[in-house]
């Protein structure tokens, strides 16, 4: 993992994982161990690509703990919740996840998964390989341009959802505080999932304006959740 860290942040957390508490199994968890005892959590590619921290205890940080609790953002997706373990997030709040042995994407508007590849190495290569399409950067570094930098523990997400049509551009893009995010995410996966078939579906897009972080410099007027694990709802 020695190339992707050559392109990351500094640690997220001081504090190295411990071992025997490390809640990843099987080959992708213990490469997942060595990779975050090196550089315990980081931001790449301007932000784009978010490694979580095993270990938060020192800082404000989400960590891998908390991220995956089920009774945190992941219990808004009810039976669409795969059961894998995340460790990183795109742009947009993409996951990537584990079952211990291969890597997957968890697309959270719509908690389809997909099989990304068989180890985490194989992760690192097909990020190192396109990082703008793996990770959003090409988007990221073009809304930071006009904005300023994204704030740790915030991703981008679409104002008017991909699924739905809506564009890739920077003026479909709203700073929301990632817990926040997933939990928007959750319900709008859910209420798609309940749609019968050949129905229309319908969304407010007045509920992302209402989660949006005050930060967002492109807002009028905004404000930011800013959920953590003990003030989830």
């Amino acid at each position: 993992m020695t190339d992707l860290i050559s392109v990351a942040s500094d640690s997220l957390s001081v504090i190295p994982p411990e071992g025997e508490c490390f809640l990843v199994p099987g080959s992708v968890g213990r490469d997942l161990l060595s990779l975050l005892s090196v550089r315990n959590g980081f931001y790449a590619f301007e932000s784009a690509l978010h490694v979580f921290p095993a270990d938060d205890r020192d800082s404000q940080l989400q960590s891998l703990e908390p991220w995956n609790s089920a009774v945190g953002w992941r219990r808004t997706y009810g039976e669409l919740d795969p059961g894998l373990f995340f460790f990183a997030e795109d742009l947009f709040g993409l996951q990537f996840g584990t079952d211990g042995e291969e890597v997957f994407s968890f697309n959270p508007e719509t908690a389809n998964v997909v099989r990304v590849s068989g180890s985490l190495a194989e992760w690192e290569s097909l990020v190192l390989s396109d990082y703008s399409y793996m990770t959003g950067h090409s988007l990221a570094h073009e809304w930071q341009v006009r904005n300023g930098e994204i704030p740790v523990g915030h991703r981008l997400i679409p104002r008017i959802p991909f699924v739905a049509g809506g564009p890739f551009s920077v003026e479909n893009m709203v700073l929301v505080e990632s817990w926040g995010a997933m939990k928007y995410w959750g319900d709008f996966a859910r209420s798609v999932a309940e749609v019968p078939d050949g129905e229309q579906f319908r969304f407010d897009v007045s509920k992302v304006e209402r989660i949006r972080c005050a930060r967002d410099r492109s807002a009028d007027a905004a404000q930011c959740l800013c959920l953590g694990p003990a003030r989830d709802l």
